[in-house]
């Protein structure tokens, strides 16, 4: 992809990846809350380097995505996939026990969701048509 393609960068997928960055942090400020309630209970060394690794591939993906790739924006639709199983549907049962949590939750994959919406929508399809052709 030439630098003029680059540089005519849909508003669209700007703000989907303004959002998705959002997202990110709100994820890292879920970590440091959990880290925090369950410090008494259990050595949070593990649970700190694997989301570590989880944000440096998030930010990683949301960085290639800036750049055009189509794969990664579909990455970004099988992680959502994935991620409603795992993490979403057992969040519901947590409500009562860690309501903050529980929100932060819903908040990062409503915003998580509207940046998908931006990142397919019609605008935005030429653009990383053009990023996939140039492979």
């Amino acid at each position: 992809m030439s630098t003029i393609e680059l540089s005519a960068r849909p508003a669209k997928v700007v703000l989907a990846v303004k959002v998705l960055y959002l997202f990110v942090a709100l994820g890292a400020i879920r970590t440091a809350l959990m880290m925090i309630r369950h410090l008494d209970v259990r050595s949070p060394l593990f649970d700190i380097v694997a989301n570590l690794v989880i944000y440096a591939a998030s930010l990683y993906l949301i960085h290639q995505l800036s750049k055009g790739k189509n794969w990664a924006r579909w990455s970004l639709v099988a992680i959502l996939f994935f991620s409603l199983f795992l993490l979403l549907l057992p969040t519901f049962d947590s409500f009562t026990l860690n309501p903050v949590n529980t929100l932060l939750v819903f908040v990062q994959y409503t915003l998580y969701v509207v940046a998908l919406v931006f990142l397919f929508h019609r605008e935005t399809h030429g653009w990383f048509a053009a990023g996939a052709r140039s492979l």
